[in-house]
């Protein structure tokens, strides 16, 4: 068994047992991440920020019957997703699935990337900046390149914003994703595309 997967249960051991440190620190691991994706499905904040809150009540009730069957993370998005399509439905305020749809065109972006399917580069970038190669070590303020990034998340769409939050934040397989947003494939591969071209974007601006 790995050292992650032994981190995991002692973790879960630990909250079952009421431990409010381990629960505090998961809180502040996974909390902007999920309100990230809950205001993918809410289009108030503040609902957004309630719907957070009951998944962590509906995690704290249900620990009891976590099994291994996935990871922790993949188990408490999995409540997350459940309880926002269950609150907005109630609060009349559900973002539509036509939302997450990609409309055609913008071919250009798509072309930053190599196909899924390559057999050595999937999903990676066709190219590389070589000025940022040719750059000082020390010439790149690494708080700088973080606060971009968080920044550009804030201000993406929520649904490429939920989409990049799972799949490179969080670890979420594609499958997972699609399942917890109701995305067919290729719509959650250009959602992901087009949000990781933005971050890279927001980043050239940091290296200029």
């Amino acid at each position: 068994m790995s050292s992650k997967a032994v981190g995991e249960r002692e973790l879960v051991a630990r909250l079952r047992a009421g431990d409010e440190d381990a629960f505090r620190r998961l809180v502040e691991d996974l909390g902007p991440s999920m309100l990230r994706v809950a205001g993918a499905y809410a289009q108030d904040s503040q609902v957004a920020a309630e719907i957070v809150q009951e998944t962590w009540m509906a995690v704290l009730r249900g620990l009891g019957g976590f099994g291994s069957r996935s990871s922790l993370r993949t188990w408490v998005f999995t409540i997350l997703g459940n309880c926002a399509s269950r609150r907005t439905k109630m609060e009349a305020r559900s973002t539509p699935l036509s939302s997450f749809e990609v409309p055609g065109g913008e071919k250009d972006e798509l072309e930053c990337f190599f196909d899924a399917n390559h057999p050595r580069w999937a999903s990676c970038w066709t190219t590389i900046n070589t000025r940022w190669d040719a750059l000082p070590e020390d010439s790149l303020s690494a708080r700088e390149a973080e606060q971009a990034i968080v920044e550009k998340l804030k201000s993406l769409p929520p649904s490429q914003s939920a989409v990049i939050t799972l799949r490179d934040l969080e670890g979420l397989s594609s499958d997972e994703v699609c399942s917890l947003l109701g995305l067919s494939h290729g719509n959650q591969r250009v959602l992901l595309h087009r949000a990781r071209l933005a971050i890279r974007r927001a980043l050239q601006e940091v290296f200029d």
